[in-house]
């Protein structure tokens, strides 16, 4: 299994068997200005969709005829499912509704991509989720957890490997943050660029460069 960040909280998984799984693929130049990813462009087997915002959920972009999941599907080789979380801390009131979490289950790996999850989750929550991987977490804060929030959470999903998604970048002048505030909570971060192969992933925080908008590494480690 290889994993890519394409940008925002866009993600593609290609399988061994050869498909390929696009996670939240967003509209390039988009919000008036202030989201300026330019289009990807890719094929596209399976479309996995938290949530019904333009920044992931376009489909535009994509070529072939994917199959989009919403909520979820299962085969010999592949079993995608969801959990429920709010957009905000105001049960869905501010950005209007709730988001899909998936759980995604392949060649005997199980990754979790939280979408914009706006809520410190319960217990319960974090109980569904099992075992993980990796986890994709957003970290920007405004429209989803912020930095803080987020490593709570990473610490509580004790996933293999978490990365971070939904920052600022150069190419997003959303009223979101960076990266940092999550990454200073983590005495060591890996950085990696371009598809990595999901099996052989350092165990820790991992900054996972996106194809599109990377800026400058935030690697440190404390003494």
């Amino acid at each position: 299994m290889k994993l890519e960040y394409i940008g925002h909280a866009t993600f593609a998984i290609d399988l061994e068997d050869g498909r390929r799984l696009v996670i939240d693929p967003y509209r390039g130049m988009s919000f008036d200005g202030r989201f300026n990813y330019p289009p990807f462009h890719s094929h596209c087997d399976f479309a996995l969709l938290t949530h019904e915002h333009l920044d992931h959920n376009w489909l535009g972009d994509l070529q072939g005829t994917p199959v989009v999941v919403r909520q979820a599907w299962h085969d010999a080789g592949l079993n995608v499912r969801s959990l429920f979380a709010w957009h905000d801390q105001f049960q869905g009131t501010k950005f209007h509704g709730y988001v899909l979490m998936k759980i995604i289950e392949s060649e005997g790996l199980r990754l979790a991509h939280l979408g914009d999850v706006g809520e410190l989750l319960s217990d319960v929550s974090l109980a569904a989720f099992g075992p993980l991987d990796v986890l994709i977490i957003p970290v920007g804060g405004f429209y989803t957890i912020d930095g803080d929030e987020a490593a709570r959470i990473t610490r509580a999903l004790h996933a293999r490997v978490t990365i971070p998604c939904h920052y600022k970048t150069p190419l997003c002048s959303l009223p979101i943050e960076g990266p940092e505030r999550f990454l200073s909570h983590f005495d060591l971060v890996h950085y990696a660029q371009g598809p990595v192969d999901v099996h052989n992933l350092p165990s820790g925080i991992l900054q996972l460069a996106p194809r599109f908008g990377a800026s400058r590494p935030h690697i440190h480690t404390k003494n």
